[in-house]
């Protein structure tokens, strides 16, 4: 049953959190572009009665479409379908975590389940973006490949990252900026604005290869820390 005792303002609440000041720091494309609209969304399934982990499942459905798409769409239409297809899963992905966090429904298992949707839906939009391009230039399934392994690189990059983090700050602190944290804000700051690569047009190719070095150097910076340990 929706909650009729929760109002908007609990759900915009998300805004004034630390989690969303360390977002803006490091993913600050994600905080601008798509937290704002996932907070109206989640407020919309609390008053109907859906649950955080349904949108995740949604979400999922939306990442795994998104190589369908960019296959079956017409050639001219098809990077205006992948692009709002990867609009609508970060709304998605934002508004299940407000949506957990305002109706005190956060778990261990969403937590994880969210975590292996964002995972996957980047390899989808990777290898969406490499198909998208194959097209354009009828280069079989070249470009896909190399999305594929420039996906493989963000995964890559993640693991590394959560492998050799430093000792997690408390969440009400941030650091100054650093070396560190100034590769961070770029890096993983223009992660959000990736979906908009399929409209690259004759630029296509460039954007397939520029996937793979943003991997390579995400994993650099993901290990910088076991590096400076050492």
């Amino acid at each position: 049953m929706p909650d009729e005792t929760t109002n908007l303002r609990d759900f915009a609440a998300d805004f004034k959190s630390a989690a969303f000041r360390t977002e803006l720091r490091t993913s600050w494309s994600t905080a601008i572009l798509y937290r704002w609209a996932g907070v109206p969304v989640a407020w919309l399934a609390a008053r109907t009665g859906i649950r955080p982990i349904a949108i995740t499942f949604l979400a999922l459905f939306v990442a795994l479409s998104l190589p369908v798409v960019a296959s079956v769409s017409g050639e001219s239409s098809a990077p205006y379908f992948v692009l709002a297809l990867a609009i609508l899963f970060q709304v998605l992905d934002c508004a299940d975590g407000t949506l957990a966090r305002a109706t005190r429904q956060t778990s261990t298992l969403g937590g994880d389940l969210d975590f292996l949707c964002d995972m996957i839906q980047w390899g989808m939009l990777y290898f969406a973006i490499g198909i998208l391009a194959d097209r354009q230039f009828e280069t079989g399934w070249s470009y896909s490949a190399v999305a594929a392994m420039a996906a493989w690189a963000r995964l890559m990059a993640r693991v590394t990252r959560d492998r050799v983090a430093v000792e997690a700050e408390p969440k009400d602190t941030l650091k100054p900026f650093g070396l560190l944290a100034s590769v961070s804000l770029v890096l993983g700051g223009v992660s959000g604005l990736i979906p908009f690569l399929a409209l690259s047009g004759d630029w296509l190719g460039v954007a397939v290869w520029a996937l793979l070095i943003y991997g390579v150097l995400d994993i650099i910076e993901g290990g910088l820390p076991l590096i400076w340990r050492a």
